[in-house]
């Protein structure tokens, strides 16, 4: 395929100072009557592909060190049962993988024995770790799906959510030039830092990602994450494909092979896998989710007759069903997903039609239909819905 892409590591602070200290400590038995402050305490972002510090610990115990000896060693618990720190990071850095979801994180310092012999302290533990949020959460931290449309000028406008209810909050301009890109891709958290983000293609095939600022906005640098995707015709972002916790991208090539491109923490990819061919009769793909109520996200699909297919993921990098689900799906210019448009609990599926009408059909949760509903007038004035 010749696509490639780079790796953009996020460093805090606390990575900085984590990374100054000594490593090679050993694990450290958990001691049953360990001190508790709130100075000392676990910190970054819940989600599998983030890095955990604990912050506060250097100041606790900056004069225990002594002899070139580090101040402290670091005890990483999970769900209170001690773990060690995994290789090649520093003992005191915990990155989270997808043996951590569902978990809670904690940690004991104990200070050096050389000045601090039997200080010891005892973190609370982290929010429970979960897979990086998809596009579904919307971008304002709010859980709740916001629509983007690109007008023909150019302009992004954001859609948001109601708080709760079915309907559009508010509408947000986001910012003008967004022209210049082939496609624009709404798939979820790329960076592991809680926030949805935004890619888009431009005519060289270069693939950028702009960073969402939580608040609905995207920063105006872009991260050039990818190489060669003009040899890519469509684009779907399915969330986590392949059950890893970090969200992923799959695209075909016009000759028909569908191939799964897994995200690396910080931004990267891990090396493409095909995953299906015969996919050239399709001229859509989606990723609404989970459709079919398994557990696992699923890939939405269209072919050239306007027919529309659930292929089932099985939670591990391929497919557990397929069937039909719909047909005469050419009468509408644009179809995406809606996350839970009327709050029922189930994801749906967003159409355009020739008028301009924004029709919503919603799903079943159990990879079929309740129904169908206009919400909206005037839309052809996008030329793209994400």
């Amino acid at each position: 395929m010749g696509l490639t892409g780079n790796i953009l590591v996020r460093r805090s602070a606390a990575w900085a100072v984590a990374l100054a200290l000594t490593a090679g400590i050993s694990a450290l038995a958990v001691p049953a009557d360990a001190d508790t402050t709130d100075d000392v305490y676990v910190h970054g972002n819940p989600v599998v592909g983030a890095v955990l510090s604990v912050e506060g610990a250097p100041a606790h115990f900056a004069n225990c060190g002594g002899n070139g000896e580090p101040g402290y060693s670091i005890q990483w618990l999970r769900d209170g049962d001690p773990v060690d720190a995994r290789p090649p990071y520093s003992p005191y850095l915990f990155p989270l993988e997808s043996s951590d979801l569902g978990s809670r994180i904690s940690a004991v310092a104990t200070g050096s024995a050389t000045n601090c012999a039997g200080l010891e302290v005892v973190t609370d533990p982290s929010e429970i770790i979960q897979k990086e949020p998809m596009r579904a959460a919307g971008f304002t931290g709010r859980d709740t799906f916001e629509l983007l449309g690109r007008g023909h000028g150019g302009t992004l406008v954001m859609y948001l959510g109601e708080d709760g209810r079915q309907g559009w909050k508010e509408t947000r301009q986001v910012g003008p030039g967004w022209e210049v890109f082939t496609r624009i891709i709404a798939a979820g958290d790329f960076t592991t830092d809680g926030i949805t983000d935004l890619m888009a293609t431009d005519d060289s095939g270069t693939l950028y990602r702009f960073q969402g600022t939580g608040d609905g906005g995207f920063y105006t640098f872009r991260h050039a994450v990818g190489w060669g995707w003009s040899g890519i015709d469509k684009v779907a972002g399915p969330g986590d494909f392949d059950g890893d916790g970090l969200n992923d991208l799959l695209g075909s090539t016009a000759g028909g092979d569908l191939y799964l491109f897994p995200s690396h923490p910080w931004g990267g990819w891990r090396p493409s896998v095909k995953i299906g061919q015969g996919w050239d009769v399709m001229d859509l793909l989606i990723g609404p989710g989970d459709w079919d109520g398994d557990g696992n996200v699923d890939v939405l699909a269209k072919d050239k007759a306007g027919r529309l297919y659930l292929y089932g993921g099985n939670g591990h990098g391929g497919w557990a069903t397929s069937r039909q689900i719909g047909q005469g799906w050419n009468a509408l210019t644009m179809v995406g997903i809606a996350g839970d448009f009327n709050r029922d609990g189930f994801n749906d599926v967003h159409g355009v039609n020739a008028a301009g009408d924004l029709l919503m059909y919603y799903g079943d949760g159990h990879g079929g239909w309740k129904g169908v509903e206009t919400v909206g007038w005037g839309w052809n004035i996008f030329n793209g819905l994400y």
